[in-house]
This record gives structure tokens, sequence and C-alpha cells, in this order.
């Protein structure tokens, strides 16, 4: 048989090749006869053809690479796959497969997809339906993904940019042994350059920013300092805020001794609500004062016999400063009047009341508990009233008592003792032997919740019979008690005796903040025109502010010029001149000074502000430096008067616009020394 022409062509230097091959035992392929490399079993040069042509390997399904039967002995062996295999995915691709023998497996040489490259990746261009990735896709465990930079000489760092990871699930750990639980976690320090272009230090404050650099970009100075800065939000407006604290928080806590309220077995008195000026109390005709424990009897709703009870939460008790387990000795109302029944005395006071006073824990159902707050039930239910106490043994038993101004006292025997977490119900029940007149008015308050209920018996006089069967059930023995203002919210001010809480010293410890500066507090241009006063120094603007108390002077403003400055208006609120020839009257009656808080008012609320105490020491100095030069100038008046010898017309105008000025003295007491002056000097005329 005869070969075709062109066969013959290709054959010919292919014999020559092969002859080549066979003496430097390396096989090649080309139509120029060109030598072998050594280094190769089989050379293809292909450089001389004037179409370029490729190898084709063995090309197949991926089934049908799969059907290879595969062995140790077949290692490296490559194929192509034309297709993406049954499931569609990187493990499966289109492409040159390699088989591995040192794992047993067919390994893929590159997918369709170009996989990441030094010149980047077009991530826009998903093909499959897969993203671009880098690290390993499967395997237990997945393989950590180091990066890592030559050290010498140029120090490179490594770069992200913002769209190589899924910020929504993923994890970045730098320098961590483990992995990390943070979006970010760093196993060493954040450095943020400061540029040394100003402009390039300060950026648009973004949510979540932190920088480093000065406030506004300029050079550091004495005013101008580098700090780490973060952004803040202000109602929507975002600015850059400075991270670092120039104070030293010092910790692990220093121990000091702390002055508190401590259950030590001491015995006092315990107040709810206070008394204030004016006084808080009722001053309604009608309906009649029940919201006292000594109500009203008016002439036109006659009411001979009264019952009411009171009710004090647990966490009442406890704000006053009952200790509990409580035993208290004594309970106390305080009137503001004198109760106007046909009441002349001292010393004989017509009217009187006879009764009794029940206390303790509440124990009926008429008491209703919502947790631990109890208040009384609706209105008209019954009984309206705690049953159990209201039953009960009294406590105290009173016989001609007629209340007037100031605290009345009531003796308790055997005292009121209450467990811990118990609530406590005052029980008071009255007759009087007079009926028309109107009882006194007492100092109130109003705790925020029904905490008192009563009811009443008319009748033209009161009886121990008729009270014993005042009841509180059904309209049984003329007993009234009126829906609208039963139960109410009104209390009087009530003073317990009782085991109390009392001041004393306990060991704390605390962490504490240390500055080595000094503190300026006011608006910036106050405190550039003010001169700093170095370390260790406070200075405010405008004065001193305690507690929110401002201190000022204005008392002597008011005294001489009859109004006080506009920066001193906050604190004469509430202030009150009481002349010299009040104040004996006042003292008596109100037993503290004036513009001082009394002894009621500090324990009923724990005590006072250090600023409200100042600002009262302050003020009552000032009082009494003022009252000082008054007694001065009045008695130089009196010395001139008494004891000078002659009055000349214009010593006697002078003495007697003294007199006119003084504040201490009455009207009348002036127009008398007015007199005497003028009869004096008049006298000195007269003489020849």
């Amino acid at each position: 048989m005869r070969t075709p022409l062109r066969y013959r062509q290709f054959l010919v230097p292919f014999a020559l090749a092969l002859c080549s091959v066979a003496s430097a035992q390396s096989m090649g392929i080309s139509t120029n006869a060109a030598v072998p490399n050594t280094n190769a079993i089989l050379d293809i040069d292909a450089s001389a053809l004037g179409t370029k042509r490729g190898l084709l390997i063995p090309r197949m399904t991926a089934a049908q690479r799969l059907a290879i039967p595969i062995a140790a002995a077949d290692n490296g062996l490559l194929v192509y796959q034309l297709d993406t295999g049954a499931v569609n995915t990187p493990q499966n691709q289109r492409g040159f497969w390699f088989y591995d023998a040192l794992i047993t497996s067919w390994v893929h040489l590159s997918n369709v997809k170009r996989g990441w490259t030094l010149n980047g990746n077009n991530v826009a261009n998903i093909t499959g339906g897969f993203a671009e990735y880098l690290g390993s896709y499967t395997g237990s465990p997945n393989k950590n993904l180091l990066f890592r930079t030559v050290l010498a000489p140029a120090n490179p760092a490594m770069q992200m940019g913002y769209n190589l990871m899924d910020y929504k699930s993923g994890f970045v750990g730098l320098g961590t042994p483990a992995p990390a639980v943070e979006r970010v976690e760093v196993n060493g320090a954040i450095h943020f350059t400061k540029n040394a272009t100003p402009a390039a230090n300060i950026t648009t404050p973004n949510e979540g920013a932190i920088r480093y650099g000065t406030i506004d970009g300029l050079a550091s100075s004495a005013t101008n300092l580098n700090w780490h800065w973060g952004t803040l939000d202000t109602l929507g407006t975002l600015y850059w805020g400075r991270m670092e604290n120039a104070e030293n928080f010092v910790t692990p806590p220093q121990p000091f001794a702390k002055d508190t309220l401590l259950c030590i077995g001491a015995t006092g008195d315990a107040f709810r609500g206070y008394l204030s000026t004016p006084a808080v109390t009722q001053t309604l005709a009608s309906p009649a004062n029940v919201y006292s424990p000594f109500a009203t009897n008016f002439a036109s709703n006659v009411k001979g016999d009264y019952r009411v009870q009171y009710m004090y939460r647990n966490s009442e008790l406890q704000a006053a400063g009952i200790c509990f387990p409580a035993t208290i000795t004594a309970i106390a109302f305080f009137c503001l009047d004198q109760e106007t029944m046909a009441n002349p005395g001292p010393p004989i006071f017509p009217t009187y009341m006879d009764g009794e006073i029940r206390a303790g824990a509440p124990g009926d159902f008429a008491i209703t508990i919502q947790g631990t707050t109890p208040y009384y039930g609706a209105n008209n239910t019954v009984p309206y009233m705690d049953e159990i106490t209201r039953s009960s043994v009294p406590k105290c038993s009173f016989t001609s008592l007629t209340p007037g101004p100031g605290w009345v006292n009531f003796v308790l025997s055997p005292p009121v003792v209450l467990a811990a977490g118990q609530h406590l119900i005052v029980d008071v029940n009255w007759s009087r032997n007079l009926a028309v007149g109107v009882g006194p008015k007492v100092e109130l308050e109003d705790p925020g919740f029904n905490c008192t209920k009563w009811v009443v018996k008319p009748g033209t006089t009161g009886t121990p019979a008729s009270r014993g069967v005042l009841d509180d059930g059904p309209i049984a023995n003329g007993t009234i008690a009126p829906t609208g203002i039963n139960p109410h919210g009104r209390r009087p001010v009530t003073r317990f005796t009782a085991n109390i809480k009392t001041a004393a010293q306990v060991a704390s410890t605390a962490n504490y903040v240390q500055y080595d500066g000094g503190l300026m507090i006011g608006s910036p241009a106050w405190v550039s025109s003010t001169t700093f006063r170095g370390p260790g120094t406070i200075k405010a603007q405008n004065g001193i502010y305690d507690a929110g108390v401002l201190l000022s002077d204005h008392v002597f403003d008011r005294y001489y010029d009859g109004q006080v400055k506009a920066q001193d208006t906050q604190a004469a609120q509430g202030y009150a001149y009481i002349g010299l020839d009040q104040l004996r009257q006042r003292l008596e009656k109100d037993r503290h000074l004036p513009n001082m808080p009394s002894r009621s008012e500090w324990e009923s609320k724990g005590g006072a502000s250090l600023g409200s105490i100042t600002t009262g020491l302050w003020e009552t100095v000032e009082n009494q430096a003022l009252y000082i030069t008054q007694l001065e100038q009045d008695l130089s008046s009196l010395e001139e008067l008494s004891f000078g010898k002659s009055l000349s017309p214009g010593e006697a105008d002078k003495l007697i616009a003294e007199i006119r000025d003084s504040k201490r003295l009455s009207e009348a007491q002036k127009l008398h020394l007015i007199d005497a002056v003028n009869e004096k000097a008049n006298a000195q005329k007269a003489k020849p």
C-alpha cells in the first residue's frame, strides 16, 4: 500500500526526529528537526508551524473520569473533564484533573473560574452561582489562612480591601492563637497614624469612627493636645469626642470610713410627712374634716362619734428610719390650731374627748394586698376597715383630751410589735361631750394611695356606749360612711416613737478618681477670662453649687436696697427676713432658726444638703449682724436721749431720723421716742 503524499511529508522529519531522540534518550516532535531538550522525555516544538497547534490529552465526562480503575501506579494521571458533573460545586467542575496517589483522590487543577490572582478578580462576574473566595472550601477542620510579610527591609504590611470578606458572617483575627470571637480581634495594638499634614488628621465624623490627632488638625500646643477621638451622637448631630481621660481612675478600691444609718438598738422619733410653711391641711367646711383624727363637728352636721383607720406601708416606715422587727411605743399627730367648741381655756376646757387607739399589722381581708403594696379597697364595700384591728384590745385609752396646737401624743401600752415586712394599721376611735363647733386642723400628707377609711355616727353628744357600738358594717347603729371621699389619700403627719436607725460609721471601700490638674466649671468664655489657680483648685462660674443650691450674698442687698441682684435671685427664693421684734415669737413657735430646716423636716427627709445648711447659716449670721447694728443704733439714740446734756435742732433732727429708720422699734415706740427728743430740743431752746 502506498502512503499518501501528505503523510510521507510528515513521516520523514518524524523519522529523523525519532533517530535523534533515540540517540539522546529524549523524544522530540517538530517540523524543523529541532534537537529535543535533553532534560525532557518528550519535547514538542511547534515554533516553525505557520498555524500554532496545541496538545490534546484524553477528554471525558466526570462519570468517565470517576470510572477509570485507579491504582497507586497511576499517580499523576491527567485528564480533562468536559462537564460540571452531577452537582455544580467547586469540587466537581470541568477542567484538568490529576490523580494524587498520596491522598488517593482526583485533584482539580483549575476551575472554569479564574480563582484569585495577583492582579485582582472581577467579583461582579460570578460563574455558576459561586462567589470568588480565598481559602479551603471544605475539610475537617478548615485550614487557617495565614498572611506573612517579611519584616526587612521595607516592613510591608497586609492590606485588605472593603469587599474581600463577608462582613455579615466573617470574623477577622490578627495574631490570635485561637479563633476570633468578635468581628475583628487583635492580639496586640492598633495604631492610628497621625499624618504630618493637618488636613489629613481631620475627617468628617462618621458613626463608629475612631481617629487620632488634634482637635482641629493644627500643630500641637498647650491648648491643643493630641488625643484619640471617637464619634458621639447628640440629638442626631455627629461630632468628635475625646476618648482619653486626663484623670486617673484608681483601683482596686481603697478603704474609708462611711457615714451611714444603722439599727443598733437606739430609740427615738421617726416621722411620716413633715411640717411645712404654709401648712398643708384641709380648708373646706364641707365635707367635714374627715382627714383629721380629731374630725370637725359642724352644727349643721352633728357627729357624736368618729372612727378612722390609717394605713402605713412597710416601705414608708423603713424610709422614716424605723428598724424591723419594729417596736412602736407612741404615736403623735400635729395640730395646727385650737378647736372652737366652747373652749375658752385654759384653765377650763368645757369640751373634751374620750377614746381609744388600736394598732397592729393588717389581718383582715378588707385590706387588699398586691405584692408588698397594701391599700384600702373600693368605695362602699363592707367592711370598710380592717376588722381584726378594729376589734382588737386598745393600745391606748384617753379621757378628757382637748387637742390644741402642737404634737398630741398617745403612749401605746403594750407597744405595737411588727415583724419584718409587715405594714401598720392605726385605729382612732373617740366621742365628744359637746357637739357644736369646729375641731382642730392637722398637718396632712398625701402618700399617693388610698390610706384612710372612716365612719361616723350622728348624735348630739358622744358617750362610751355609743362609741362602743360604732361599726363599719352595713348601715347599722346609724353609721354613715360617704363614698365620695371614703377611702381617700390624705393622712395626718405622724410621729412614731420606736427603735430607729442612728448615725454610725462603718468601714467601706471604693474606687476614686485622681486628677493632678485644676477644675474650672463654667462656659468657655468665662474660663478664658478667669485666672487659673493651678493644680488642686476648683473654681466655678458665678458661685459654688452644692446639691443644687447656689451660695450667694443677698441678705444685705435686700435689707439696704429693698431688692437682690439678678445673679442672686435663685438663692434668695424661700428666704424670709424676720425682724428682731418678731424673732422671739418666731423662735418660741417654730423652735428652730428662721431659714433653717426644723428637726422634723431633717428627719423626715433623711437630712439636708450641705449647700442648704451652709446657705441657711450664712443668712442667719448676716441676719444676726443686722440685729446687732439695729440694737447699736437704737442704744445710741437712747443714750443720747437719756444722758446727752442738750440737743441742738440739727442733732434733734438727726436723732429723729435714726429713730424713724429703726427696723426694730414699733410705730408706737418710735412716736414716744420722737416726742421725747422734741421735748428735750424745745427745752434747750427755752433756756435763756
